[in-house]
């Protein structure tokens, strides 16, 4: 079970992403802005993914994504968005790790939501190794 940190401003498509990761197992946190979101980040150390629209005011999607990698943050990040598929190109080159347009596919969510929190696990595993017992998944 991860704890997935869900950003967007619009309460109906918030509450829908939130039953979502819920329905999967997941604890589910939610922002309801991108400057929400990075307040709730410092409290919140045990946050396995983030789910995050880019079109919010204030602080959106991108900014919020581009602060995270800025420092130094490797929080598996889903970026969704209705806007325009140039914005979903561009928060893969800020860093996010899977994109999805509006309206979105639950499936498809979940999907990529499962891929990112395994690539996840995977990656921290592979990258603690101890000299005497070897990595934690050889265990």
């Amino acid at each position: 079970m991860a704890t997935v940190l869900v950003v967007d401003d619009e309460e109906p498509e918030l509450a829908l992403l939130a039953q979502l990761v819920k329905s999967a197992g997941h604890n589910c946190l939610v922002a309801r802005s991108g400057r929400e979101a990075l307040d709730m980040l410092k409290e919140w150390c045990d946050v396995n993914a983030i789910i995050t629209d880019l079109r919010m005011p204030e602080i959106n999607g991108l900014r919020l994504i581009r602060e995270r990698r800025e420092a130094g943050d490797s929080i598996p990040i889903i970026a969704i968005s209705g806007v325009n598929a140039d914005q979903l190109i561009l928060a893969e080159d800020y860093g996010a790790n899977a994109v999805l347009p509006k309206p979105v596919d639950g499936q498809k969510l979940l999907q990529a939501l499962e891929d990112i929190l395994d690539r996840s696990k995977s990656s921290w595993a592979d990258a603690w190794i101890h000299p005497e017992f070897g990595s934690v998944g050889d265990r």
